[in-house]
């Protein structure tokens, strides 16, 4: 009797797991699938940073029932993913058909760029709410599944005649199985994440990022393409890493390329909005990402002012664009950084807290070691097209209110589409198209030059 008993009580309680009692809790034996959930940004042309935080995340049936996404919030700058995607999360959901995600966001900094082509900084106070459709429903069966959120800055962000600015997250989500062997975060890869390792081993290591996900374990292996070092027994604890990854077929992530950066210190990347001195001895900064000492999730769209001398290091990061056979040289020096750039600015040292640069808070000094031109993205209307083999020139004009436009005084830039350009959003490019061009923009003294490494589709 006590038998039975003990099996009727068993089957009772499996009953009610599966939600055979009318409870409507997620059926909790249902097989598990990873997703991986993204985060970018659909571009505002007027605004140069907008730092945020997810507080929470949920991907909700059509039940209504709620599987969480996020453990514990996510500070992100979303302005420096125009025109690509950065991992926000990679959970395991349960399996089922979803349509709807439900986000809550803390406090926002926006920095914009005003008419007078200074930058101006606002808080926007949260919380702030917004509900994602899914169309068509994500269904999660046994393949694991890549969520990639776009934030529509300009629909989400309204800037008052007083400069005042208020915010209401409009989101839009595309759903896709991932792309074996890629490094494109939208297809499930990762590309040039930025952190600092921990937990290192023979084989293995933990990267800490300022933003999106807190802690990734990546394993190596005899694929791994090291820079700047031999191998992982040149690793250690608190090295200024960046990284490319993929999935493998068991789940795991596994490192196809670990730059290394620094062997510590800090590193702070944004956009140029002023030079102090002739050769310059100071940038101004707005912040898009940060790692390593005295970084503070609060820097990001705060302003950083960075030391160089005759000494710092000037280096061009070519990882994913194609620079053969360009018609210029491209060149990136003491003389040529300017306004409108996007850099990366390596120390030795931590990076000071104090104060920002004209009232704007959130910011701190560094003293550069190296300063580093990095990929950024511009949009704009084609026109000018020529194509020749697998190259092609064009220009394309920028929007009125563009901040690069207000900061630098251009309102059109030559464009260069080379044989390892990626298109995404569309097969071909060409005259009268709008279109978001990500890649690194160099400057030769009296004009820019936008080299791209994708051409994206808005």
């Amino acid at each position: 009797m006590r038998v039975k008993l003990l099996f009727a009580a068993l089957a009772a309680a499996i009953l009610a797991a599966c939600g055979g009692g009318g409870s409507g809790t997620s059926p909790l034996l249902a097989a598990d699938t990873t997703v991986q959930v993204n985060l970018g940004d659909d571009p505002a042309d007027r605004l140069l940073a907008v730092g945020l935080t997810v507080d929470a995340m949920s991907l909700v049936d059509a039940n209504g029932r709620a599987v969480p996404v996020l453990s514990s919030p996510r500070s992100m700058e979303v302005m420096h993913l125009m025109g690509t995607a950065r991992p926000m999360a990679i959970v395991q959901v349960p399996q089922g058909a979803y349509t709807a995600a439900a986000m809550t966001f803390g406090t926002a900094t926006v920095t914009y760029i005003d008419a007078a082509g200074q930058p101006v900084q606002r808080r926007v106070p949260g919380p702030m709410t917004a509900n994602v459709s899914l169309t068509p429903a994500l269904t999660v069966g046994s393949t694991p599944m890549v969520v990639n959120l776009d934030m529509n800055m300009a629909a989400s962000i309204a800037i008052g005649s007083d400069g005042g600015v208020s915010m209401t997250p409009v989101m839009t989500a595309r759903m896709n199985p991932p792309v074996p062997g890629s490094h494109d975060p939208e297809d499930g890869g990762m590309h040039g994440l930025s952190g600092v390792a921990s937990a290192v081993s023979a084989g293995a290591f933990t990267l800490t990022m300022l933003q999106g996900m807190p802690g990734l374990s990546l394993a190596t292996g005899p694929g791994t393409q090291f820079m700047g070092m031999t191998g992982m027994g040149m690793m250690a604890n608190g090295m200024l890493l960046t990284v490319d990854a993929s999935r493998q077929p068991n789940g795991t992530w596994i490192a196809e390329r670990v730059h290394s950066r620094m062997g510590g210190g800090a590193m702070v990347a944004g956009v140029v909005t002023s030079l102090t001195g002739s050769p310059p001895t100071q940038l101004a900064l707005v912040m898009h990402d940060g790692a390593g000492g005295g970084m503070l999730a609060s820097n990001l769209a705060g302003t950083a002012t960075i030391q160089i001398d005759s000494t710092t290091v000037f280096e061009i990061d070519t990882d994913g664009v194609d620079l053969n056979s360009l018609p210029f040289t491209p060149r990136f020096d003491r003389s040529t950084v300017t306004r409108g750039q996007r850099v990366e600015a390596l120390s030795s040292s931590p990076m000071m807290q104090g104060g920002g640069m004209g009232g704007m808070v959130g910011g701190g000094t560094l003293t550069a070691t190296l300063l580093r031109l990095e990929q950024q993205a511009l949009r704009g209307t084609v026109s000018g097209y020529s194509a020749s083999g697998s190259q092609a020139t064009f220009t394309f004009a920028l929007p009125v209110d563009s901040a690069f436009a207000r900061l630098t005084g251009v309102s059109a830039v030559p464009a260069y589409r080379q044989a390892g350009t990626q298109l995404r959003g569309l097969t071909s490019v060409g005259d009268g198209a709008t279109v978001v061009v990500r890649g690194l923009l160099f400057f030769d003294g009296s004009a820019f030059r936008l080299v791209a490494a994708r051409i994206v589709g808005t």
